[in-house]
């Protein structure tokens, strides 16, 4: 059993706009904890040069890599994760680099950044069109770095549980094969990669641009 695809959607509509605020709450429960520890994966396979937060959600990573020095650039679509991310950067005491749009339009000039990251993102970041902006904004030989998915620990209950949701969901449908495909059709070289940081492990999906 699978959730409807039109179900699926507006859940992920409502928790990235309406129910924005339960997000990060909601992550930490799908996750037993390590969704933070997940998107940092990033950090192990990024090139010099700028970085695109693309669709940042609550800034949860763009503080992450401003905390190690660096200075993201963070894009979303919603305007309440926007608001979130803010604050959450203000608190802390960090500039805030924040853009809305659409990743299919980014608003920025040809090569302006070494580095376009994702963290769980949905179906948008296989577009076409969503590809073509990544590719114009990229320097040759910058990467597009996507974490798909992570491996869960914890006990075997908790474990099996998170994994059943996931599937009637369809959060576990990784079209890896097809993802390369895309990518290369693109201009990039793609590749999945397993990495682990702090303890957790995640699967991404590494391109550089060609």
């Amino acid at each position: 059993m699978t959730v409807p695809r039109w179900l699926l959607r507006l859940g992920f509509h409502l928790l990235y706009n309406q129910l924005a605020f339960a997000y990060d709450l909601v992550a930490w429960l799908v996750s037993l904890g390590q969704w933070a520890a997940w998107r940092r994966t990033v950090i192990l396979f990024l090139r010099d040069g700028p970085i695109l937060d693309l669709a940042h959600g609550t800034g949860g990573l763009a503080t992450d890599l401003t905390d190690r020095g660096m200075a993201p650039v963070g894009l979303d679509l919603s305007s309440v994760m926007g608001r979130l991310a803010s604050r959450r950067m203000l608190r802390q005491g960090m500039p805030v680099r924040l853009v809305r749009g659409r990743a299919q339009q980014l608003p920025f000039p040809k090569n302006a950044f070494g580095n376009v990251v994702a963290t769980f993102p949905t179906d948008f970041i296989l577009d076409p069109e969503t590809l073509e902006s990544v590719t114009r904004v990229l320097l040759p030989g910058g990467r597009l770095i996507i974490v798909a998915l992570g491996y869960l620990q914890g006990s075997r209950p908790l474990r099996s549980l998170v994994t059943w949701a996931y599937q009637i969901t369809g959060q576990r449908d990784i079209p890896e094969s097809d993802a390369i495909v895309r990518l290369t059709e693109a201009g990039f070289s793609a590749c999945w990669q397993d990495a682990t940081l702090e303890g957790a492990s995640a699967r991404l999906l590494v391109a550089t641009r060609l």
